[in-house]
């Protein structure tokens, strides 16, 4: 559910910069910029818990702004082209993980360009790609 009236000390636009720089950064930093729905919103809160999300005077998580803004996390990563979102049937239970789609960046214009090209400075090598000598 939805609360549009719920007053927040972060505006909207603010709020989403701050969610789009964190689950980037937690994807990129994943193998295969993969991540389960559950660990990225634990990653997401823990990272983000020296940012002041205020309701009613009172400190929340991040993830709770997203439920009451979008509904849920799964509403807000819909909204946008570059993430995608993958149900695996592990042990008979649905798994849902969270990918980042590389090729997609570019052409996201929904999203803050400075957050996009930040993640493009990166190069990221998988740890089977080198060698240590």
């Amino acid at each position: 559910m939805v609360h549009k009236n719920d007053k927040w000390n972060i505006s909207d636009k603010r709020a989403e910069e701050i969610t789009h720089r964190y689950i980037i950064d937690i994807l990129k930093d994943s193998k295969n910029n993969t991540i389960r729905l559950s660990e990225l919103v634990s990653l997401l809160n823990h990272q983000t818990k020296h940012i002041k999300f205020t309701n009613h005077n009172k400190k929340k998580p991040i993830s709770l702004y997203l439920q009451c803004k979008y509904g849920s996390i799964v509403n807000f990563l819909d909204k946008y082209t570059i993430y995608a979102q993958i149900k695996k049937k592990i042990k008979e239970k649905d798994i849902m993980y969270v990918k980042l789609m590389d090729s997609e960046i570019t052409y996201n214009k929904s999203i803050d360009q400075n957050i996009l090209h930040e993640y493009k400075d990166w190069i990221l090598i998988d740890e089977d790609e080198f060698i240590l000598v």
